[in-house]
Parts: C-alpha cells; sequence; structure tokens
C-alpha cells in the first residue's frame, strides 16, 4: 500500500493517521425532524391572533416546545463531543459514548460498501452521512453522522482505496455513466407497477359512491368518497416515495466500484466494491411487458433485509436487453442465453397446474440460473461461489407426487432462489452437483470482466 503523501491531497482534507471529529453543526442535523416540528408549532402558535380571552398557544405550551429542542439539541451535542474517528492503515475505529464507552473496529479489507448519505436537514447545512458496511450481520453497519459533505466524499474514496487494495485515495476516483433513467420513463414505470390491487381499491370508492346515490343511501355515499380519498392519498404517498427515491437514478463504473446515486429531497450516493455483489434478479412486472422493461435488484453482504427496497436497487427500469447485459458484465460474463433451462416434470401440473411449466432452472460451471413467474417474470443468478446455504425441503402434497423444492441461499436481501415442484431424485442431484460447482468455484482465480455495456 502506497503512503499517503504520494497522493495528492485537497485543501481541506484531514491528515492521515489523525483524530477526526462530526461536524459541530451535527446537533440540528441529527434534530432535524424534531426541530423543524417545533418550529412550525411555534411559529403556528405565534401567527395565531390574540383575544381578550387569552386565545393562542399558553406559555406552558411555549415552554413544553423549548424543552423538546433542547433535549434534542443536548442529545446531539454529546454524540459530536464524545464521537471519535479514526482512520489508520487498515482499519476505521470508532469510539463513542458518554457514561458507557464504546469502541467499534472494522477492517476495511472487509468492508461491502460505502454511501454517501444526505438526508434534506443535512443537506440544507451542506452536511452528509457515511454509511460503511461490512460483510456479516446488520448490526456490522457503522455511521458517520454527520461530516462536511467536502469531507465526507474525500473519507469515502479514502476508505474504498484502503479496501479495494489500491491505496489510500485521497481524491476522488474517475467514473464512466452507464445507464441515467429518464424521468419519463421512472413516473410511468411507478405508476404501471402501482396500479395492480391499489387501482382495484382504489375504484371501489367510486363504486360505493354511485350505488349509494342511486339507492339514495347517504352513509353508502359518504363511505364511497372516504374510500376514495383515503386509498388516493395513500397511494399518492406511495408513489411519490418512490418517485422522489429513485429521482436521477444514475449507475457508474469507477475504479473504485460501482457507484448508484439517486434521490430528489435526500439523496444517496453509492458504492459497491468490485466483487461484493452476491447475487442478482432481474425481474418484469406484467404491466411493464408491453414495454418490454424489467428492474435490476442484487444481494450485497451485509445490506440485510431492512435496506433491501433502497439500497439493493440497480437499475429501477431498464430494458430488457441492456439489463442482461449489464448483469452479465457485472458477475463477469454471463450469457443467459447460453445456460439450458429445464422445466419441472409433468405432474407437478398437480402442484402448480397455472404457472409449472414457468419454473426453470439450469446452471454452467460458474452460475446457477432460475426462472419463474407467469404473469410478472422473475429470473435469479447465483454465481457458484456465492452460495450460502443449499436445502431441500418437500411438504405433504409434493412427498405424495414424489416433488420436493431445492432453495440456493446466498446473503440476505431480495435474491431468495427457490426451485419448486422438482422430481425428488432430480433435486436431491442439484443439491450434489451445487456443492461440487461452490466448491470448485472457490478455488478459482476471479474472471477479469470485459468492457461495460453502453449505456441504455
Amino acid at each position: 500500500m502506497p503512503p499517503d503523501s504520494e497522493a495528492p491531497v485537497p485543501a481541506g482534507a484531514p491528515p492521515p493517521g489523525a483524530t477526526f471529529r462530526l461536524h459541530p453543526l451535527t446537533p440540528i442535523a441529527l434534530g432535524g425532524r424534531i426541530l423543524g416540528l417545533v418550529a412550525v408549532f411555534t411559529a403556528f402558535g405565534l401567527a395565531q391572533p390574540r383575544t381578550a380571552g387569552g386565545g393562542g398557544p399558553s406559555g406552558y405550551a411555549y415552554a413544553v416546545y423549548g424543552a423538546v429542542a433542547l433535549v434534542v439539541f443536548a442529545r446531539g451535542v454529546v454524540t459530536v463531543t464524545f464521537t471519535r474517528y479514526h482512520l489508520t492503515g487498515g482499519e476505521l475505529r470508532i469510539d463513542s459514548g458518554m457514561l458507557a464507552r464504546r469502541s467499534k473496529r472494522i477492517r476495511l479489507d472487509r468492508v461491502q460498501s460505502v454511501d454517501v448519505l444526505e438526508p434534506l436537514a443535512a443537506r440544507l447545512l451542506g452536511l452528509a452521512e457515511i454509511k460503511v458496511t461490512t460483510a456479516g450481520s446488520e448490526r456490522a453497519t457503522v455511521r458517520l453522522r454527520y461530516l462536511s459533505r467536502p469531507v465526507a466524499q474525500l473519507l469515502r474514496a479514502d476508505l474504498l482505496g484502503r479496501s479495494t487494495g489500491i491505496g489510500a485515495g485521497r481524491v476522488e476516483a474517475p467514473e464512466r455513466v452507464l445507464v441515467a433513467v429518464p424521468h419519463g420513463r421512472l413516473v410511468g414505470a411507478v405508476l404501471l407497477e402501482m396500479a395492480s390491487w391499489r387501482l382495484v381499491l382504489l375504484l371501489a370508492g367510486p363504486v360505493l359512491a354511485v350505488v349509494g346515490q342511486r339507492n339514495g343511501h347517504r352513509a353508502t355515499t359518504g363511505l364511497g368518497v372516504a374510500v376514495f380519498v383515503w386509498f388516493a392519498i395513500v397511494i399518492g404517498h406511495a408513489v411519490w416515495t418512490r418517485v422522489s427515491n429513485l429521482w436521477e437514478f444514475t449507475v457508474s463504473d469507477s475504479p473504485d466500484g460501482l457507484r448508484v446515486r439517486h434521490g430528489l429531497l435526500s439523496t444517496t450516493r453509492q458504492t459497491v466494491p468490485p466483487g461484493r455483489v452476491q447475487a442478482v434478479l432481474i425481474h418484469q412486472p406484467l404491466l411493464w411487458r408491453p414495454f418490454g422493461w424489467v428492474q435490476v435488484r442484487m444481494n450485497v453482504a451485509g445490506y440485510g433485509n431492512v435496506d433491501s427496497s433502497k439500497r439493493a436497487t440497480l437499475i429501477p427500469v431498464t430494458d430488457r436487453a441492456f439489463a442482461e447485459a449489464l448483469v452479465g458484465w457485472l458477475l463477469g460474463g454471463l450469457d443467459l442465453r447460453r445456460i439450458p433451462l429445464t422445466p419441472p416434470p409433468g405432474r407437478a401440473r398437480l402442484r402448480s397446474p397455472l404457472w409449472w411449466r414457468a419454473q426453470l432452472a439450469g446452471a454452467d460451471d460458474r452460475f446457477f440460473v432460475a426462472r419463474h413467474g407467469l404473469l410478472s417474470r422473475t429470473t435469479d443468478v447465483v454465481p457458484h461461489q456465492r452460495t450460502q446455504s443449499l436445502r431441500l425441503t418437500a411438504g405433504p402434497l409434493e412427498r405424495a407426487l414424489g416433488l420436493a423444492s431445492f432453495h440456493l441461499d446466498s446473503t440476505r436481501g431480495p435474491v431468495r432462489t427457490r426451485v419448486p415442484n422438482r422430481d425428488a431424485g432430480e433435486a436431491r442431484s442439484m443439491l450434489d452437483e451445487q456443492v461440487a460447482r461452490a466448491r470448485a468455484a472457490r478455488q478459482l482465480v476471479p474472471v477479469t470482466p470485459a468492457p461495460a455495456p453502453r449505456s441504455a
């Protein structure tokens, strides 16, 4: 590893090996929501007209507002005062706690991803959060809240440089944009994705209102209006949340890994070092099929189920051809068309009469692939060396039909590979063969990836 002095150090960058603190404005950013609500309530009370009877909030209410704001701010001050972080060699150490002191050490060679998060309150103050995810459980995640935005970007570059073995990076590595999701396509895809059973619930309101009006039942009419308004708010909020979270979604390639940026009000800059993606799925909802759109999600060690919906999205919507090309490049030379997939035996129709033909699975010497779904179609891809565990399950009906289900477990995340309704002997052979493939794959030298696909 080259010494830090060999890399150019931008103005304002912290010196290597020193002890660093959080930004002084951290207390305001940490209590942004609560302090904002207190400010709104206080302003609303002051704006109310005073009457002779003493209308408007009392002094007690203002005292409560002030106490809440003071407690929130004091908690942030304690966090800033007693939190230190140290970056030396191949280790990041976080010391925190006022009464009970805690020291957390992170080996940088175990880092799975480094994200720069900017919630709205922090973004307004020019601050950012560093989130470091390591291999293991969700408890292995470390958050540094908050640093100034330039320091956060430099720290991310430094952590990624050390974790990938290219040395301490004091400047942001260059990047090449692979895909930027158009705004119109994103909004259309989210609306189509939401227009499923939610649309049925939304239309139930007008139906009830019309029935009540024709029969002269005011209660039914009012119920129909209330149902429509309620589900319109719920669906509108869901659409807004997803669109604002995925706004300006950009995927880029850089020497320190795959970079994903997105967000309208609160922004996220996620970097996954090379080779840390454990499994990938390509999903196509029913209403996207006429447009040929798909979404790509991934398993990354350490993310877990809590962050799956936000941080495990590789591309929210793109063309199938580009998605398959990107997944092939990301996994080091995968060609889904060359992997033979086989269906379950004919007697599987007795257990799954409608969709048994769509339950396909197969493998080559590097990847295991499973495809399922009759209306919404999903393809799971797991490299053999990323196999965590294998299982066979069989319920009463499966055992009666001589069938079994094969499960291939990767790290926790959206990709959960299951091959149902297989002949019991075939399922057992599939498990034994996958054990052998996984063992052999871990002994091979990693494949150098081909050039990344051009932007869609």
